[in-house]
């Protein structure tokens, strides 16, 4: 505001200054055509300017002939005599026309030349008007300032008591959420300001929270009940060895049993523990370059370990000639328990214990399809099959498992940026098709074309 009101004085100054200099101007011009003119002398070009009624206050007009001569002499009741030195005249005779400064009034100079006369004519008057004018100007933009400058105290006071009250009601209903009342959500209203925007985009975080928690108390209560069963087994058939005295065979069945029960106590735990290390961050795993074809290879062998049933058929599809289209950049120990678990469970449940695997690839993913011959997924199942410990009621007590490998598979999947989709049909199969971004579309896709070196993460 302070500028603006400057701005506006200092050009409307610089322009009354201008207009009162046209004026100097003109009156000069026409007393060097009077002197001119064979019609006028000089003392009826004096008589004129005294007689006549004038725009120009406190005037001084003064005449001077080719030589510099003094020939005409003017001015009014009221005003100082004008004296004007060498340099006035000569700058007036290079310039044609120059303005000055001259005992507080504006001043001109200039020089009027034809073929037969040439005059030095200098006007000095003082700008009463513009004097009133800036004066009342001033006034008036002292006043607008001032008073725009109350507004905007007044409205941001008002506005800033409106948005103090907002924020502290929503500080504190966000206050009244705790443990115990976690359902409780803030009221956005119907506004579309920024306070109604942070309110939703709280709600939408304490909805995931919600969520996050009602998944970690489900997963304690399942992994609490999963991990007491073979342990309460494990007590029980020792209380029952130790009631009476056995025979060795009688012991070795015990034993046998007592074993198979804490094979399945560590399984379940080294799957925890594998959950727990595929975290949702990237930030505290190592990250390399991973051939998915090498890995696949070591799969059949790994499935033999587990069980002499079980049968992989690798069929790789035909193999870009960039190398780089068969990378992907992750974590070979996770990316390999993701795809074995898969395989395992296509071996499981086939009726020949046999799992196809297919891998292919388009321009940014690599694919690679789990096919089984198994009995299926119901519909109902289908959309908790990655939900940590749920196994489908058919399954619950036909084949052992603990129903975190699929869970486990999506969540390492979901970490390497990649997709994971289920095609299923009751009595005729499963197809599962896990999809990963090559090494360098997700790269691109992350940094442009500034590639990071990720050598330091390893």
């Amino acid at each position: 505001m302070l500028l603006l009101c400057w701005a506006i004085y200092f050009y409307s100054a610089q322009n009354r200054v201008v207009q009162f200099q046209e004026r100097l101007y003109r009156k000069a011009y026409s007393t060097a055509l009077l002197l001119k003119s064979n019609q006028f002398n000089a003392e009826e070009v004096k008589a004129i300017n005294e007689s006549g009624n004038s725009s120009l206050f406190r005037k001084s007009i003064i005449v001077y002939d080719k030589r510099d001569s003094l020939i005409f002499t003017y001015r009014d009741p009221d005003a100082l005599p004008l004296i004007v030195n060498k340099t006035v005249l000569n700058t007036a005779k290079q310039r044609k026309k120059y303005f000055f400064g001259w005992d507080g009034r504006d001043a001109v100079a200039i020089n009027y030349k034809d073929p037969n006369y040439e005059y030095t004519v200098i006007v000095a008057s003082y700008d009463n008007d513009r004097v009133e004018w800036l004066s009342k100007l001033q006034a008036i933009l002292a006043v607008c300032f001032f008073g725009s400058i109350s507004i905007v105290i007044i409205t941001g006071y008002v506005f800033s008591l409106g948005l103090v009250s907002s924020i502290r009601n929503l500080t504190n209903r966000i206050n009244r959420i705790s443990a115990d009342n976690f359902l409780y959500r803030l009221e956005t209203g119907s506004g579309k300001d920024e306070l109604q925007q942070l309110g939703i985009t709280i709600n939408e975080l304490l909805d995931r929270l919600q969520r996050s928690f009602d998944t970690q108390r489900r997963f304690i209560a399942n992994a609490s009940h999963e991990l007491s069963t073979p342990l309460t087994a494990i007590t029980s058939q020792l209380d029952v060895a130790l009631q009476r005295e056995r025979t060795n065979e009688e012991y070795k069945k015990i034993i046998k049993s007592i074993k198979d029960d804490a094979k399945r106590l560590g399984l379940l735990v080294k799957s925890l523990l594998e959950i727990a290390k595929a975290s949702d961050s990237t930030g505290g795993i190592e990250l390399a370059s991973v051939r998915i074809d090498e890995l696949l290879m070591g799969i059949p062998t790994e499935m033999k370990k587990i069980s002499k049933l079980y049968e992989v058929e690798l069929v790789f599809d035909e193999f870009p000639e960039d190398e780089s289209q068969t990378v992907v950049y992750g974590n070979m120990p996770l990316l390999y328990s993701a795809i074995k678990n898969i395989i395992h469970n296509a071996c499981k449940f086939s009726p020949d214990k046999t799992a196809f695997v297919k891998l292919s690839f388009t321009a940014a993913n690599i694919v690679v399809t789990i096919h089984d011959n198994g009995p299926g997924i119901a519909p109902d199942d289908l959309e908790h099959i990655f939900q940590p410990f749920f196994r489908g009621y058919k399954q619950n007590n036909l084949i052992y498992g603990s129903g975190l490998g699929l869970a486990l598979s999506k969540r390492i999947i979901d970490l390497h940026k990649g997709d994971i989709r289920v095609e299923t049909e009751v009595d005729k199969g499963t197809t599962f098709i896990v999809m990963l971004p090559i090494e360098r579309v997700e790269r691109q896709e992350a940094y442009g074309n500034e590639m990071p070196d990720y050598s330091a993460l390893n």
